[in-house]
């Protein structure tokens, strides 16, 4: 019993939007992209450092138009090691993505949750930061409530760069929530033609106030050498005015 309540711990939270904890519902850190759209007028910030190769620091511009939909930008600015011979100017902007968040179906009945999402990649990157091309990146958000405080989260989608191969991106994440903590645990890979790559990643979240979340996260490849270390935070502004 002691060793099932210790997985069961392990594998948890994702979707910490899904837990429902105070007004802030974010998509970092894990890979699974939560199934529900911000609220009319919020704007929410998430920013993070991933440490691995080559470090970024990522930032989710997010800006919720409707009940059903929401805006976003995401940019990240990386810093590049110099291979043998060469002198990367280092750290640069890599491509932006703009795009949209929609909520196909929510519902106070029903324990699931369903969104899509889309983003243009723009190739508006320096060489050695580009893609070197458009393209559009697309996701399936799904999300089960097991309970009120333990959910499961899946995402399903295809990327596709302009003149690359593309491929077909999957998630899966546990997600358990303990008062202001959350705990996750997820599995997510892509596939593309004549390329595999499957990982693993785990990590905490620390709710200091309604809008405001801390995180920590680190992930690993199962079969390939991918390993990184992540911080990060998220808040939120309501921009509507008030009488």
């Amino acid at each position: 019993n002691n060793i099932f309540m210790k997985i069961k711990i392990l594998l948890s939270s994702l979707l910490i939007s899904s837990l429902g904890w105070g007004q802030i519902s974010t998509d970092r850190p894990d890979q699974t992209e939560a199934s529900v759209v911000l609220p009319k007028n919020m704007l929410q910030i998430e920013s993070g450092f991933t440490f691995q190769e080559e470090e970024v620091f990522n930032t989710l511009f997010r800006y919720g138009i409707s009940e059903k939909f929401e805006l976003r930008l995401n940019t990240n600015y990386l810093q590049l090691d110099s291979p043998d011979g060469k002198n990367i100017p280092s750290p640069r902007f890599g491509d932006i993505e703009i795009g949209a968040k929609i909520q196909i179906f929510k519902s106070l009945e029903s324990s699931t949750s369903i969104a899509f999402l889309s983003h243009l990649s723009l190739p508006t990157a320096s060489k050695y930061y580009t893609n070197g091309g458009y393209g559009t990146l697309n996701r399936f958000l799904i999300s089960h409530d097991l309970s009120d405080t333990f959910s499961i989260g899946y995402n399903l989608g295809y990327n596709k760069i302009y003149g690359q191969k593309g491929s077909f991106v999957y998630t899966l994440a546990l997600a358990k929530s303990i008062n202001s903590w959350g705990v996750y645990a997820e599995l997510y890979g892509e596939e593309a033609k004549g390329d595999s790559q499957f990982n693993f990643d785990a990590g905490l979240t620390y709710l200091i106030k309604d809008s405001f979340q801390l995180d920590i996260s680190f992930g690993e490849g199962i079969n390939n050498e991918l390993s990184y270390f992540s911080l990060g935070a998220s808040w939120n502004y309501n921009l509507k005015k008030t009488n």
